[in-house]
């Protein structure tokens, strides 16, 4: 019998910090990929308890690491090879610093990675592990399985789901272009029933896909046989999903994700302006006219969330003032922000590297710290917009008009709006501060006051 430690490093704790946490499931799959002849642990730092380097007992540790924490997944391999523990790291940023993730790791698995991964424990127990494994994220996923759930830590807000993997898109930003390859590829129905079967009686749930609705007409048409079995099934749950624009050009399609318990969608329109949208090669959203787009799916009874980025490099030092106009005009249900950030191995990345623009301070790498150097903001002002836009869209008489318009179409919704907005207040209180203390006092921000605000949380 051998000892595994699965583990999910991280300095922050993101359940205190997030009003839409949902589980990871990356290593849930790896330890259904993982023979019966082996003990296994998971330990989740983003809400549970942090791993003891020194008192671990296990033969191998597996992380999968984000940027934002990869120096702390360091600092604890370092110390776990010292004592002579096996680790092994998969995840993006492995996958694109695979050099740098091996000066302190046996092994980095890049890519997709359950088939490696079973190669990988092999090697182990031949004593001939190799130094990279690579995982194709074009083959089939017949026989990825379920995740295994009872590994899952329970103080996520929701649980999650995958129906699918993979996308075509190369959006200049997205660590998605990390991976080589990329071929959407629907999980089989049965699987994914399979899983929902184990989620009977949650109150609603994240469906984790790229995006869920697919690519070309042969993916609409799967997914809407897979929305039919699970109206069959009544699951009840209500959960939403990411997606693209396309999903408003198939009313069939949008009234069966309704009917199937979907509310709500996540909807990365980055930014209305055609030249913005061209730098950053969000090339699918070009033309489109995206207040028709969320009242469509309005019409048919689910939500939009926008997604939107701020700093790119057109966005003058006003653009977030036009940015608050916009996204009250299209009518956005619940709104992100997030600062343009460059990830390693991302063509971003690489552009912004030979302007002596990105970071390499791994710590400060969050979607939600200015990390870049901006071309029209500095650190302090883009904090202060993208508090300005959150503080106009989160006000009482905003979402007031959000839960009135929502009294008209569907009132399934209120509850879910109203939970998700308290999350926010709090969320946003403790993003503000974790930016302040990274660039320092903004205007008359004090630290104590700072300080103070974060003990109160």
């Amino acid at each position: 019998m051998y000892k595994l430690t699965l583990c999910y490093p991280s300095r922050v704790k993101e359940n205190v910090a997030t009003e839409m946490l949902y589980s990871p499931l990356a290593l849930a799959y790896l330890a259904r990929h993982t023979p019966d002849h082996y003990e296994i642990t998971l330990v989740d730092e983003y809400v549970g308890y942090d791993l003891d380097a020194e008192t671990v007992d296990a033969d191998i540790v597996a992380f999968s690491s984000l940027t934002s924490a990869i120096t702390r997944t360091y600092e604890l391999a370092d110390r776990l090879r010292e004592r002579g523990i096996t680790v092994v790291m998969g995840g993006a940023h492995a996958t694109a610093m695979a050099d740098e993730a091996l000066e302190h790791a046996d092994s980095v698995i890049m890519g997709e990675g359950e088939t490696p991964w079973k190669e990988f424990l092999t090697d182990y127990e031949n004593g001939d592990i190799q130094k990279t494994y690579f995982g194709k994220m074009n083959v089939s996923l017949e026989n990825l399985g379920t995740p295994n759930r009872d590994l899952i830590h329970p103080n996520y807000h929701y649980a999650a789901l995958m129906t699918s993997r993979g996308c075509p898109y190369h959006c200049s930003f997205c660590y998605l272009t990390v991976y080589q390859n990329r071929k959407y590829r629907p999980i089989p129905h049965e699987t994914v029933l399979e899983d929902l079967e184990t989620l009977r009686g949650k109150y609603a749930l994240a469906v984790t896909d790229e995006n869920f609705i697919g690519y070309s007409q042969k993916d609409f048409d799967d997914r809407k046989a897979l929305l039919r079995k699970m109206i069959d099934r009544d699951f009840k749950f209500y959960w939403g999903c990411q997606t693209t624009v396309t999903l408003a050009e198939d009313p069939e399609l949008m009234d069966l994700m309704y009917q199937a318990g979907c509310r709500v969608v996540f909807l990365g329109f980055e930014a209305t302006d055609q030249e913005a949208l061209k730098s950053i090669n969000k090339k699918q959203n070009l033309g489109v006219d995206y207040k028709k787009v969320i009242k469509t799916i309005h019409k048919h009874k689910i939500a939009v969330i926008a997604s939107t980025i701020l700093g790119m490099d057109n966005q003058e030092k006003d653009y977030h003032k036009r940015l608050i106009k916009e996204l009250k005009d299209i009518k956005a249900d619940f709104i992100r922000v997030f600062y343009m950030t460059a990830w390693p191995g991302t063509p971003l990345f690489k552009e912004l590297v030979e302007q002596d623009r990105a970071s390499t301070d791994w710590n400060k790498l969050r979607k939600d710290i200015p990390s870049i150097t901006f071309k029209h903001y500095t650190h302090d002002e883009a904090v202060k917009a993208r508090k300005e836009v959150m503080d106009s869209f989160f006000n009482f008489r905003n979402m007031s008009k959000v839960v009135l318009r929502w009294l008209f179409i569907d009132r399934s919704l209120i509850g879910i709006f109203l939970k998700m907005g308290f999350r926010n207040k709090k969320s946003e209180r403790m993003r503000n501060a974790r930016a302040y203390d990274e660039i320092g006092p903004i205007g008359l921000e004090k630290k104590e006051n700072r300080e103070a605000t974060t003990e109160k949380l």
